[in-house]
């Protein structure tokens, strides 16, 4: 016997009875997009550098009935600088002739062979800085390059046309960036 239904963190909880043993099986919506194949990775990584004030990654939804939820980015830049995380909804964001590079999101579940419905743009100086809901500091002193890896607890959603952002405010000559993302229905 098999009883499904959610905690009140929206994780999916299954208890499974099987000779007389029950089993309790939790997973995130993240987990359970994974597992369906509707979890996915948009990567940048340059050693060209940035100017300041360009976008490192950008990624658009291009579903029209389904959100896409954004769980987490990670960002290095090789110099001090501030990160902007900004939030827009723009059909045409870096879609005519962007300055950039298209992104492609990877499915995270290589048994799958579902593709994101949403564009990505890396190391672009022509879009639109969207409003900042957020930001980083890369490091304090040039000398002590960190990282950031920061859950969102997927709390920025995204609809049809919704664009999540991540500028550098100083020129960087070299940087990484990833945002992942899954998508439900709406």
């Amino acid at each position: 016997m098999l009883i499904e239904g959610s905690d009140k963190n929206n994780k999916s909880t299954n208890v499974e009875v099987k000779n007389g043993q029950m089993a309790v099986i939790t997973a995130s919506p993240f987990n359970r997009a994974a597992i369906n194949g509707d979890a996915y990775s948009w990567a940048a990584v340059s050693a060209a550098g940035v100017g300041a004030g360009d976008t490192l990654l950008m990624v658009r939804n291009l579903s029209p009935n389904r959100l896409l939820v954004i769980n987490r980015f990670y960002v290095y830049s090789d110099v001090p600088t501030a990160l902007d995380v900004h939030l827009q909804t723009n059909s045409t964001a870096f879609s005519a002739g962007g300055a950039g590079t298209a992104v492609v999101g990877v499915n995270l579940n290589t048994t799958s062979n579902k593709v994101a419905d949403a564009g990505g743009y890396s190391d672009d100086d022509s879009v639109t800085q969207g409003s900042i809901i957020l930001t980083l500091h890369s490091n304090e002193a040039a000398a002590t390059q960190f990282s950031i890896d920061f859950p969102t607890d997927d709390t920025i959603v995204l609809g049809t046309n919704g664009c999540i952002g991540i500028d550098a405010v100083a020129d960087a000559a070299a940087f990484e960036c990833s945002i992942v993302g899954y998508f439900i229905d709406a």
